[in-house]
């Protein structure tokens, strides 16, 4: 009896201090409008659904209180947002450029670095990058783009006339391969080599999964609990192959730089693009720079690996499965192909892409009704004043981008799918800021423009040679939040040869 009253008494005592250490925040937190916390684990049990309970839950919080109000998850008080002028203050903010609490999940698998850190490690991480994600650099990945969608082509072919397939499971290959060669900077055969390259593409979704069930259940965030669960077992495996896949990767940029001559790497580290600077990697930067130790070396060769291929194989899928639904918008975009291109099925070119202004209007609507990062979390490192509210120091800042994108105050009709929302005369007639698919401010999304050219390659070239269609109803789709936003049963679609 005795130890049990001890344990209660020092969870207890734990609790009273926390109270007192943060009875600022506490009184702040009273002044928000928000459902009723329970000691300790605040509103914890609101957020244990499945995810296609939660996207539900998260609208019922907003409709019942408004565009700004707060959630304790555990001891971690969330501000909500939804203000379109207030998430502008907030995302460009330099008191927002720390990652939310809820990150450090992914950072078990991803360490503190370009997707999931803060600070002047990331700072330094990002700059270091950066190069490889711009103009010139996207043009000189064209061929890759073209080459590996030449292959999806013959894949689509070769699938039985007819039948619907998840369209996903090929166009994640293509993705794959190439962030493999253009970001990671392998040659077709050394990544087809590399270990446990298909475990990866076939089990990241229950990566995520793992990870999400860890951000919502509040007892999965205890480790002594989470070591005693399946889950943990699942954890150990990932970390391994993260570490086998990420080392041979590592090693054959290594080789690879070994032979090349010393000037062009003393150039490259001193900024000069003289020397067409693009033949080197992401990953070969990285080394070069000497910025990284081994472990964060690995780490950032992962994240930039795994937050490519299979976002920009969702978003893909999922523009491609709009045109299954929507025929009128699919002739209207192979209509604009064929003006820019011409019926004869050839490679995409930079130039090509930018005089399609319907493609870029489907493009930003998929990416509105299902935005990568279905929710974004910050810290707050100072106060900082909104349009109702201060937000105090030591809260966390969530931006519910997928409800932001779906809000009938800024979007009529807010789940139809509709590309004309992005004409020139209706973005004119709206706030910027209810849409926020790659972030804002300093901690915006810095691959952007790499994923919007293969994006729009993949879907030019499988439109020039296919008519898409499906047995499905676009209104029975089931959107989930698993850490991105995706489609519960699959891209399920018939693709028939033009």
């Amino acid at each position: 009896m005795w130890p049990v009253l001890a344990i209660v008494a020092l969870g207890l005592g734990i609790w009273l201090r926390w109270i007192h250490k943060n009875r600022r925040m506490l009184n702040m937190a009273k002044q928000l409008p928000g459902p009723p916390a329970l000691p300790i684990i605040g509103n914890a049990f609101l957020f244990m659904v499945e995810p296609l309970e939660f996207v539900r839950v998260i609208k019922d919080l907003m409709t019942k209180y408004g565009g700004v109000f707060r959630a304790w998850l555990g001891p971690d008080l969330n501000i909500i947002v939804s203000n379109p002028d207030d998430v502008k203050i907030l995302l460009t903010s330099n008191k927002t450029t720390v990652k939310g609490p809820q990150y450090k999940y992914m950072a078990h698998f991803l360490g503190g670095g370009i997707l999931t850190g803060s600070g002047t490690p990331w700072r330094k991480h990002r700059k270091i990058a950066a190069p490889n994600y711009g103009k010139r650099a996207i043009k000189s990945y064209v061929n890759i783009f073209n080459s590996e969608v030449d292959l999806l082509i013959k894949k689509f072919m070769e699938t039985p006339k007819g039948q619907q397939i998840d369209i996903n499971k090929y166009i994640v290959q293509t993705t794959t391969y190439t962030v493999c060669q253009t970001l990671i900077g392998l040659s077709r055969e050394e990544m087809l080599e590399l270990p446990h390259l298909q475990t990866i593409i076939d089990e990241t979704p229950e990566l995520y999964d793992l990870i999400f069930d860890r951000m919502r259940k509040w007892y999965l965030q205890l480790n002594p609990v989470f070591w005693l669960t399946k889950l943990y077992k699942q954890h150990k495996k990932f970390m391994k192959i993260i570490r086998e896949f990420s080392m041979t990767i590592v090693k054959h940029r290594m080789e690879k730089l070994n032979s090349i001559d010393e000037k062009k790497k003393q150039l490259l580290n001193a900024g000069e693009d003289s020397i067409n600077s693009t033949q080197f990697s992401v990953i070969d930067r990285f080394i070069l720079s000497q910025e990284l130790d081994p472990t964060e070396l690995l780490n950032e060769t992962f994240t930039i690996f795994t937050t490519s291929q299979e976002a920009l194989a969702k978003i893909s899928s999922l523009t491609l499965l709009m045109m299954a639904f929507h025929p009128k918008c699919q002739e209207k975009l192979h209509a604009e192909i064929v003006s820019v291109i011409g019926n004869k099925d050839r490679p995409v070119t930079y130039e090509d892409i930018k005089q399609m202004p319907y493609l870029d209007m489907v493009f930003k609507e998929v990416i509105r009704l299902f935005p990568i990062a279905g929710m974004m979390q910050r810290t707050i490192t100072e106060d900082i004043a909104i349009s109702t509210c201060t937000i105090p120091a030591g809260a966390s800042l969530l931006v519910p981008t997928y409800h932001l994108h779906r809000s009938p105050k800024y979007w009529p009709n807010p789940d139809v799918f509709d590309p004309e929302r992005f004409s020139p005369e209706n973005t004119k007639t709206r706030n910027p800021y209810c849409y926020v698919p790659f972030s804002l401010g300093s901690m915006d999304c810095l691959g952007r423009h790499y994923a919007e050219k293969l994006v729009k390659t993949i879907v030019i070239r499988i439109m020039q040679n296919f008519k898409l269609s499906t047995l499905n109803k676009y209104e029975d789709l089931r959107v989930i939040i698993v850490i991105s936003t995706t489609i519960m049963d699959g891209f399920q679609a018939i693709v028939t040869p033009r």
